[in-house]
């Protein structure tokens, strides 16, 4: 925000420079992004009337015209400008000044014709970059007054960085508040009187209370729009950034950067009955002020006639309704909409507005009545036009409330390190415009005013202490830990060694967006419930994820159109299945494509397939010695026959496969497999016990079995474990078949068993006896013939 400092001092003046209250603003927490002068310097320049102007006797393109100064000789001076002519006010550089652009004025010949000055532009005098034709003064401006006095360009404009959580000092008041509690200079907000005459005949309402809790406004009739915005108000405006329209526009934007307050003006005879402020219906269109019609969304807040949309509520007004130069009668509005309601409203509709830029961050509900009496006083005061009463819908049980907060100066001691004096820590408080119970002489109720929605805890008073301390005048403190350290179980997994283990297999860490678009939520988790925003970034980041595949799936798709085919990623973040905190979870991801190795010479590529990621899991899982079953399933986003439950304690804790064909197709993806599971029973193992080796040799025995293909071998698996043979050490699996020789609908399945006893070297009858048990069991359970 632009802020120009001899408007600010008509509020405020510290007797300071202008730099110096530029720099203590930064130091309080306004950052200054920098300051310039409104003119760069020069002299004896001042205001000149042309009493005459004539053709240059030997050029047709200049004029010779004769220039009252204020001094008992008129000037000869000899213009080029087209837009020269007799009775205007001119800037006249007399001999002897130095303009910007280093150009010394002389007495000069032009053609035989002897000229003693110049007539300038803005663009000469470095107050614009460009010009077309010489400035032209008011007709009141005084002769011979210097132009620096008349045009006040004695004047530097700062501009502002303002935080999001500022939004009270978008505004000359709210700036000048900043300077009074730094400088401790008394401060006031003025009267602004208004003599009302009658009622308004346009009725108002408001439907939607929760959004607009405060709608004001009052007609004024019999106006002049034609006439021009005063000088001393164009010039505060344009040095704000702000451009220049009709009179009442100029004055409504006047308001918003005096004060704060954006406030709109309707043609009143353009109203079609009453005004109501609601929700838009879906499918409604407004043609905006700037001359886009945009259809409306039906959680956008409008301001409607009888017939129509007029504007969209704190972002802009409507072209059909606007105030034009013939304007005669007007309806002005001045309301508070609460931020969320307005939040996001105008980039969905790719708006960027004054108005909405303070509505979403707080506009103070406290001063839209004395907003309303400005604007009004100005009005009547530049345009003329009687003004009625105010017509108010107030829900007062919707405004913003304001909570006292307790403090007390052990607080304050503890968060910044140091003491400070009670009676400044009050007057610092009293200077901010808070309302202060003093409880004692180092404990403090307060109540904050209704422009600072930031302040809603005890930190966030501290922080106003600090920053009109003075953040570079803060002492300088050795840090202390009070280090509560927690017992962690022995069967607790560091969330390092998981990420460790996923490295080492080349896998590389990925950190993505909490948010995805819908496109992406409905393709992976349709069934999980869905969480959009209020206020997006965009419309790709909109739902809050509730699994980590989206970012996956995205950070592989950014890849695989950079040319980098063969991809191992893995991501640890927090998922969201519901707006309770306690569906909120940590999960683990992982995402494979591409080549199981890079490519060499010794051998075809070979590409990925549903084991490995089996394997890449399995190896984590592996971390916590639990035991984890893998049991066929159907998920929305994985591939039919290709995917599995991960199963624990009988209860499913994650999923693994491939990406569906549909999924992968709609994302122009390659085949890739996909992991995901509840991080909290990764991290969770089983304390290891220790196992004494044996010094005597290990007897293996292989079997064949042929059983149907029905039967996942982990069942087999399980089953021979779970016979707890003494001795025994494991199963591995060393062969599947089917095929020639194997009966359809059937497999052979080879498995290897060990045995080793810490006692002495097993004998070929007892390992054989413990391998016809295992038979035994095959065959019983699993119908199971030996091959």
């Amino acid at each position: 925000m632009n802020i120009s400092t001899t408007w600010l001092r008509e509020w405020i003046s510290p007797k300071v420079s202008d730099e110096v209250l530029a720099e203590q603003l930064t130091m309080a927490g306004l950052e200054v992004e920098g300051i310039t002068s409104v003119a760069p310097y020069f002299e004896k320049v001042v205001v000149g009337h042309v009493l005459s102007c004539e053709k240059h006797p030997d050029a047709d393109k200049l004029s010779l015209c004769q220039i009252d100064v204020g001094e008992s000789e008129m000037l000869q001076i000899i213009c080029g400008a087209k837009n020269i002519r007799t009775d205007l006010k001119v800037i006249v550089a007399i001999v002897g000044a130095v303009l910007p652009n280093g150009l010394k004025i002389k007495k000069a010949k032009l053609r035989g014709v002897a000229s003693f000055g110049m007539i300038c532009s803005e663009s000469e005098l470095g107050m614009a970059d460009n010009s077309e034709g010489i400035s032209e003064l008011d007709a009141a401006a005084p002769i011979g007054q210097n132009i620096r006095e008349y045009l006040n360009l004695d004047d530097n404009i700062i501009e502002l960085d303002i935080t999001p959580n500022r939004g009270d000092c978008f505004s000359v008041l709210g700036v000048a508040r900043e300077v009074s509690a730094n400088y401790l200079i008394d401060f006031e907000l003025p009267n602004f009187a208004v003599i009302s005459q009658g009622i308004s005949s346009i009725a108002t309402s408001v439907s939607n209370t929760i959004a607009c809790p405060k709608y004001l406004t009052r007609s004024i009739l019999g106006i002049d729009n034609s006439v021009q915005t005063p000088q001393w108000m164009a010039d505060k405006l344009m040095r704000s950034g702000q451009s220049l329209h009709s009179p009442v526009v100029d004055i409504t934007n006047f308001v918003l950067m005096e004060l704060g307050q954006p406030m709109h003006a309707f043609d009143a005879d353009k109203v079609q009955g009453a005004i109501e402020v609601r929700n838009a219906k879906s499918g409604e269109k407004v043609e905006l002020l700037n001359e886009s019609t945009v259809e409306l969304k039906d959680d956008t807040l409008v301001i409607a006639d009888d017939n129509s949309v007029l504007a969209i509520a704190g972002v802009m007004g409507g072209l059909a309704s606007a105030t034009l130069n013939n304007t005669n009668n007007i309806l002005l509005e001045s309301a508070f909409f609460e931020p969320v309601s307005i939040a996001g409203k105008a980039r969905n509709y790719g708006l960027h507005t004054e108005s909405s830029l303070r509505f979403e961050r707080g506009v103070d509900f406290g001063i839209t009545e004395i907003a309303m009496d400005r604007a009004t006083q100005l009005i009547i005061e530049i345009c003329g036009g009687k003004a009625s009463d105010v017509k108010a819908c107030i829900d007062k049980s919707a405004l913003p409330k304001l909570p006292a907060i307790n403090i007390t100066q052990e607080k304050i001691q503890k968060v910044l390190g140091f003491e400070l004096d009670s009676d400044w820590i009050t007057e610092k408080f009293q200077s901010l415009g808070f309302e202060i119970n003093q409880q004692s002489n180092n404990s403090w109720r307060i109540t904050p005013p209704s422009f600072r929605f930031d302040i809603r805890i005890p930190a966030d008073l501290i922080e106003e202490l600090a920053r009109l301390y003075g953040y570079d005048k803060l002492p300088v403190q050795k840090l202390s830990l009070d280090a509560n350290i927690n017992v962690i179980a022995e069967a607790q997994i560091d969330k390092y060694e998981v990420m460790q283990s996923l490295v080492a297999r080349g896998y590389q860490e990925v950190i993505t967006y909490s948010f995805i678009s819908e496109k992406y939520h409905d393709l992976i988790s349709p069934e999980a419930k869905k969480i959009v925003l209020s206020n997006p970034i965009s419309a790709e980041l909109s739902t809050m994820r509730s699994s980590l595949w989206a970012g996956l799936l995205q950070t592989l798709e950014s890849n695989q159109r950079r040319g980098h085919s063969d991809a191992r990623f893995f991501e640890i973040g927090l998922c969201f299945a519901g707006v309770e905190a306690s569906k909120q979870s940590n999960k683990l991801a992982g995402i494979i494509t591409g080549n199981r190795f890079d490519a060499q010479w010794s051998g075809e590529p070979t590409p990925v397939d549903f084991f490995d990621v089996k394997a890449d899991l399995e190896s984590i899982l592996a971390l916590t010695g639990a035991k984890f079953i893998f049991v066929a399933g159907e998920h929305s986003a994985l591939q039919k026959g290709q995917t599995a439950q991960i199963i624990l304690d009988g209860k499913q804790v994650g999923w693994m496969g491939a990406l569906s064909p549909v999924v992968a197709k709609e994302l122009s993806l390659p085949k890739c497999y996909l992991f995901e599971i509840d991080l909290d029973t990764v991290l969770t193992g089983k304390i290891a016990q220790y196992t004494a080796f044996s010094q005597y040799q290990q007897a293996q025995r292989d079997i064949a079995l042929i059983l149907d293909e029905s039967i996942p071998v982990s069942e087999l698996m399980d089953s021979i474990e779970a016979l707890q043979q003494s001795n025994f050490v494991g199963v591995s699996l060393f062969d599947l078949y089917a095929g020639e020789n194997i009966e359809l609908g059937k497999k052979s399945v080879a498995f290897s068993l060990s045995y080793q006893s810490l006692e002495g070297t097993l004998s070929d009858d007892e390992v054989n006896g413990k391998v016809d048990e295992v038979l035994a069991l095959m065959n019983d359970k699993f119908s199971a013939v030996q091959r």
